[in-house]
């Protein structure tokens, strides 16, 4: 349901799921998050920008894993990575006392 909730454009709150309560999840979350964690994180060698993961090797995983529905496990798989990457960046940026912001990497 909050898959459909985010393709809809409506705000989801991702803090419903909590970490301890992770064996009740549905199947294909807890594929979706197995998966998202066997993929390499891609970041910005310069500016320290983080851009999510390398999803290439992504469907060898699945595969490996014996995932059945790989599309619907792949639109979790990015929605996690999209709301990942949105909260890594977000805390890397700082403001300064000038009101610019600073990332820090």
């Amino acid at each position: 349901m909050m898959i459909q909730m985010e393709e809809n454009d409506i705000e989801v709150d991702w803090s419903e799921l909590d970490k301890d309560e992770g064996e009740v999840w549905p199947v294909l979350f807890q594929q979706a998050f197995h998966v998202w964690g066997y993929l390499t994180d891609n970041w910005d060698g310069m500016s320290g920008s983080y851009f999510g993961k390398h999803m290439s090797g992504i469907r060898d995983i699945m595969n490996i894993l014996g995932v059945d529905e790989q599309q619907e496990v792949l639109k979790l798989v990015k929605i996690i990575d999209g709301k990942y990457s949105k909260e890594v960046n977000k805390k890397d940026k700082k403001p300064t006392t000038a009101g610019q912001v600073k990332t820090h990497g």
